[in-house]
Formats: structure tokens, C-alpha cells, sequence
């Protein structure tokens, strides 16, 4: 769609300004007009294609997915695990030693059972897994941690956090180290007993300590590594030619009946601002409480075709059709396109025209009370007339 096209910022500015003036009837509306306005005027600088084209079902999952693994990093709290302790330890400030115990359902339900009987109560401790089995779900996976956690109380601090497992090049369980200010203090692995590790701290050991004891594989995925593959799998050009493809399909459409007769109407576009509006620059357009009519601040600039794409009669209208400010820039506005070859006949449709062709929205559709179709909108004096025009007898049928 041409409606984020650099080409066409000079007068993209008008183009939001008709937005702004295109929403309220009443006080609340006007409200929400206002919102949605300033939004516009924000979003529309520098915008460089639509947003459904930034929109993949296979994005989002993704994007979903990692939000999960964030909000599974978060200590695992007792309301989370649903076990009806009240007693969780906060995770221990960053300026104080943190040991990271680093865990695995490979050491068995045993070990991990005596581990979290072992850490709870500690707020210096942090029992870290990597992710979830391979082919398990997050929630999954928190339920055979809440298997494992019943009956302990308080709870012990647990995260599933990959990063910290590739920050501290963990490939093996257990593996404990002691951070303290981002840096490690104090590191071994094979060991996973937190008595012996405050009994070395005491004497003041640090350092890599090195291997002290039996290590098991690492039975979890990397979550964040196992999203990356999924992403790299994907064909993200195929995706995007198929999202293209359903845009048509999906497309909502304004739809309005053909004009029986040549009517014109006159729209006022007198509002009442309930706080000020202002352009992304900071020019004030409207003061809060002022009673304005925007045609007497600025000339509208604009001439709104508007028409039935499928039916060839109102194109070949509106193609003719002339303004009477030659100056004013021809805005063409279809109120449906041909679902099947939508993208087709919209280019054949803008190489007639000359002209990028945009579809009506519910707001341009209700500000100016439009009908019928084909119509066409510039101004006069201080209002706009809306021209509505009946097709030539034996036309109008949709293509």
C-alpha cells in the first residue's frame, strides 16, 4: 500500500490533518478523537510500511514464546506454583554474593527434592534451570516443579533463565557459582552441596575451583537457543508473500450504496477540544475548550474521491470527474477492491488514476456522513459539500 510512502510526505500533512478533523459528534467522542489524533500525528513520522505487513502469525508466536521464557526467568513464586506457601524470599540485592546453583531433572527427583529443601529459606541462593525437556511446555514443566516442591516451605528461589547458563558457559549440572557486582567469585562444578560451599567461602576460597565431584548432562533445552533454530527454519519471504496474499481476503470493507440521484449536502466541521492539540513539532493547532472550525485555520487542501473499485462505471466517474480548486490535491478512496485479485487491481486501478488509491475507514466514512457512492468532497468557504452523483443508465454492475 502507497499510504507510508516517502514519495508522498509532502502532503502527508494534510492527509493527517483530515484524520484529525474526521471523528467527534459528541464531548466523549471528541475525546477519543483527540487521542486517536495525537496518535496518528506521533505514529505517521517516519513510518515506513503498514503494520500488518509487520505482523506474522510465525512472528508473533515467536515473539510470544520469548516472552514466556522472560516471565518464567522471574522467581518462581508460591501464587505461581500454586502451593499455598506464603514464605518466598525475595532474590538478594546485586551488591551482595548471589550463588547460582545450577540444576537439572537429569540429577533426578531425588537430588532436586534435597536441593530445594537445602535452598529454601535462602535468599542468597538461586536454583537455575536452562528450559524445559525436550517436546515439554513451559506449563509442563512447572508442574513437575510444583510435584517436586510440595511440602516445602519456605519456598526456594527458582528461575529458568538461559542466559545465565551461556553467560557462565554451563554445560554440565551441578554447577554452582558465586556472583557478586556481575562477576564471579567463586566457581565449581560437581558439587551441589551449599553447607560444604558456605564452609570454603568461610575460608576464604575463590576462584575456579574446577571439577569436585560427578557432573550429569544437562537434560533441558536452550529455550532461547531452540527459538533462534525455530526462526532460522522459517521462510520468512513465504510468510510474507501469504500474509500479502490474505490481505484482500481479510480486508474489511466499507461498503455504500450507488447513488440514485445527484445530491449534494454540506458537512461543518466545527468541534470543541477538550485539551490541546498539537502537531509533532509542537505547533498548537487547537487550544483546550476552544470552539474552532478547522476550514477557518487552514484550507482543507484536499479532494476526496470516493468509490466502488468494482464497479467500472463509478471508476470511469471518478476518473473524469474534476474539482473545482484545481490546486487541491485528489485523494482517491475505494470503498471496496476485488478480493481475488485485490493487489492486481490496485495497481492497474493507481496506473489509471495516476494516483495512490487508499481504502475508506469507518472514520472518514462517519465524519463526513457519506451515503453513496461515487461521491467526491472539497471545500467551500468555510464547509465541505459532499457531491453525490448518479452513474449513466445500464452501468454499475461489479466486476
Amino acid at each position: 500500500m502507497h499510504c507510508f510512502d516517502r514519495s508522498h510526505r509532502p502532503w502527508r500533512q494534510s492527509a493527517v490533518c483530515l484524520l484529525c478533523w474526521f471523528s467527534v459528534h459528541t464531548v466523549q467522542a471528541e475525546e477519543a478523537w483527540l487521542d486517536r489524533s495525537q496518535a496518528i500525528l506521533q505514529a505517521l513520522e517516519g513510518q515506513p510500511r503498514p503494520e500488518w505487513l509487520n505482523g506474522q502469525a510465525d512472528q508473533r508466536d515467536m515473539k510470544r514464546q520469548a516472552q514466556q521464557v522472560l516471565k518464567a526467568s522471574q522467581t518462581i513464586q508460591a501464587e505461581a506454583l500454586s502451593t499455598g506457601s506464603e514464605n518466598v524470599h525475595p532474590t538478594n540485592p546485586s551488591n551482595k554474593p548471589l550463588t547460582l546453583l545450577f540444576v537439572s531433572f537429569s540429577l533426578g527427583d531425588t537430588a532436586l527434592k534435597e536441593l530445594f529443601e537445602e535452598a529454601a529459606g535462602r535468599d542468597d541462593v538461586l536454583l537455575v534451570f536452562r528450559g524445559p525437556k525436550p517436546g515439554q511446555k513451559l506449563p509442563a514443566l512447572m508442574a513437575d516443579l510444583k510435584r517436586l516442591l510440595k511440602g516445602i516451605d519456605p519456598l526456594p528461589n527458582i528461575v529458568i533463565d538461559p542466559t545465565r547458563f551461556q553467560r557462565w558457559s554451563v554445560s554440565s549440572v551441578p554447577d554452582i557459582v558465586v556472583e557478586q557486582d556481575g562477576k564471579t567469585r567463586l566457581h565449581v562444578r560437581g558439587v551441589s552441596s551449599l553447607s560444604w560451599l558456605d564452609e570454603q567461602i568461610k575460608t576464604g576460597k575463590q576462584g575456579d575451583l574446577g571439577t569436585m565431584g560427578d557432573v550429569a548432562e544437562i537434560a533441558e533445552i536452550d529455550l532461547l537457543e531452540e527459538i533462534k533454530r525455530r526462526m532460522a527454519a522459517i521462510d520468512w519471504k513465504q510468510k510474507q508473500q501469504q500474509a500479502i496474499a490474505r490481505f484482500w481476503e481479510q480486508q474489511k470493507f466499507e461498503d455504500l450504496p450507488t447513488a440514485q440521484e445527484d445530491r449534494d449536502r454540506s458537512v461543518d466541521l466545527t468541534i470543541t477540544a477538550p485539551r490541546d492539540v498539537a502537531t509533532p513539532n509542537g505547533q498548537l493547532i487547537i487550544r483546550a475548550g476552544q470552539t474552532v472550525n478547522p476550514l477557518d485555520k487552514m484550507p482543507f487542501g484536499l479532494c476526496l474521491m470516493v468509490f466502488d473499485a468494482t464497479v467500472q462505471a463509478q471508476v470511469e466517474l471518478i476518473q473524469h470527474q474534476s474539482c473545482q480548486d484545481k490546486k487541491a490535491h485528489v485523494m482517491y478512496l475505494a470503498t471496496s477492491m476485488p478480493r481475488q485479485s485485490g493487489w492486481d487491481s490496485l495497481q492497474r486501478l493507481e496506473t489509471a488514476l495516476q494516483a495512490p488509491v487508499y481504502l475508506l475507514t469507518p472514520d472518514v466514512r462517519s465524519r463526513f456522513q457519506l451515503q453513496h457512492v461515487p461521491s467526491f468532497i472539497e471545500q467551500s468557504g468555510n464547509r465541505l459539500i459532499v457531491h453525490e452523483r448518479k452513474l449513466p443508465v445500464s452501468s454499475g454492475e461489479r466486476s
